[in-house]
């Protein structure tokens, strides 16, 4: 089952989703969508074998934010470019003493999917909450989205529940391997996509 889909029959099918409003570029969601009433959504945040920081949305957003235009891309062939605002990795793990210390991070969702990346690479990662001036919801891997955008959006980690940082050995883990994602292919490849912002076929 692809990560990425048109959306239009299900959103008209569904009375859950009615409120949400479609967004310019394709959602992100897997199957099924997280049950989450986002007023009630908290981030945890620990150091294994310790106790989480708890987190709700206005203390998150009580921490430096950056604000930046940049441009996602799928594989299967579109790109959109867009105003992101959230959260840096830096900005983040600046909340413990020593997080350097840690050279492997899990990351749990919502949906019960777990990631494993290691420190260095995920300081190139963001923390994105909203698209285009507007909290991200469910459909479109909110509350929290980490995505790294020299990235595919296949590699992104939608619905982000806890993220916790671990010593010891660990390997590389990301649920859409499993579906032909290598992580040696993540990387965006000069090519034709179609830009939602422009509505036209363009080269990047």
């Amino acid at each position: 089952m692809s990560l990425f889909r048109s959306l239009n029959t299900r959103f008209e099918q569904s009375t859950e989703l009615q409120p949400e409003r479609l967004r310019p570029w394709p959602a992100i969601y897997r199957q099924p969508l997280p049950h989450l009433n986002i007023n009630e959504y908290s981030l945890q945040l620990r150091i294994e074998n310790q106790l989480p920081k708890v987190m709700n949305q206005k203390q998150l957003t009580s921490l430096p934010m950056f604000n930046e235009s940049r441009r996602i891309t799928s594989k299967a062939g579109w790109t959109y470019y867009g105003q992101w605002r959230g959260l840096t990795f830096q900005t983040l793990f600046s909340l413990f003493s020593t997080p350097h210390l840690y050279p492997w991070v899990r990351i749990e969702g919502l949906n019960g999917e777990h990631y494993i990346i290691d420190y260095p690479s995920l300081m190139n990662y963001r923390i994105i909450m909203e698209g285009e001036g507007e909290p991200l919801s469910l459909l479109y891997g909110g509350p929290i989205w980490i995505h790294n955008f020299d990235f595919y959006v296949e590699y992104g980690i939608p619905y982000v529940k806890s993220i916790i940082l671990m010593q010891g050995e660990h390997a590389y883990n990301h649920p859409s391997e499993a579906l032909g994602f290598k992580r040696e292919e993540a990387r965006v490849l000069p090519g034709q996509y179609y830009g939602m912002h422009h509505e036209r076929m363009i080269t990047l």
